[in-house]
């Protein structure tokens, strides 16, 4: 049997030769590169159409929707498998919504990546365990053609950043004041945004009006 061509596009290059290996490793599968992000992943694509594409769920300055649905676009004949390292029920429902095949966490063994990759690039579907289970969870209550999605459940680092951003503190404030890096504080920015679907730093804004994160209380 032929060898099946894959690229991954994670904006961790040691995640992406992790995968590679995986991969190489079964024998079945061709590394055709790797992007770390979407500018990246469309230069690869303007030479390749693999197999599968294994894309993060977190890339920064892009936002999930507009990924994939690009990726619909551009690569009609691949498939997809969402490597998922943020919100599962979220990233799950948004992208099956999306014509993503296969969903899988970053907390998966190397069997389960592997199972996930060979069901995936032969058009099958595949759901990894805690995706599945989250996923099953909120189909059970709602209708997934239909629905909205609920919103995003964030941790309590999200939740700081978002409120220290939204009132207009830089990246290199938050980070002094949480003693951590300023691309720690953008990376924190980038999934903020990816989970609450917005592009900018005013879309967060408008966001945190909305939902009243400005308010002290």
């Amino acid at each position: 049997m032929s060898k099946r061509s894959v690229i991954v596009v994670d904006d961790f290059p040691v995640v992406a030769l992790g995968l590679k290996g995986i991969l190489e490793e079964a024998g079945d599968f061709e590394f055709k590169g790797y992007a770390i992000n979407v500018y990246a992943m469309r230069a690869i694509l303007r030479r390749v159409s693999p197999d599968l594409i294994i894309v993060d769920s977190v890339l920064p300055r892009s936002d999930l929707n507009g990924t994939l649905r690009e990726l619909k676009q551009t690569a009609p004949y691949s498939h997809i498998l969402l490597f998922c390292s943020a919100d599962e029920e979220y990233t799950s429902v948004l992208g099956l919504r999306c014509g993503v095949k296969g969903i899988i966490s970053k907390r998966a063994s190397k069997d389960e990546i592997l199972k996930a990759a060979r069901t995936v690039s032969l058009g099958g579907t595949f759901l990894s365990g805690t995706a599945a289970e989250k996923l099953t969870t909120y189909v059970v209550k709602n209708d997934l053609g239909t629905a909205s999605v609920k919103k995003p459940a964030f941790s309590a680092r999200e939740y700081m950043v978002l409120r220290r951003l939204t009132s207009g503190d830089s990246l290199s404030k938050i980070a002094k004041d949480f003693d951590i890096s300023p691309k720690t504080v953008a990376t924190y920015r980038e999934r903020l945004m990816v989970k609450i679907g917005v592009r900018s730093l005013a879309g967060l804004i408008r966001y945190a009006l909305q939902n009243d994160l400005l308010s002290d209380s």
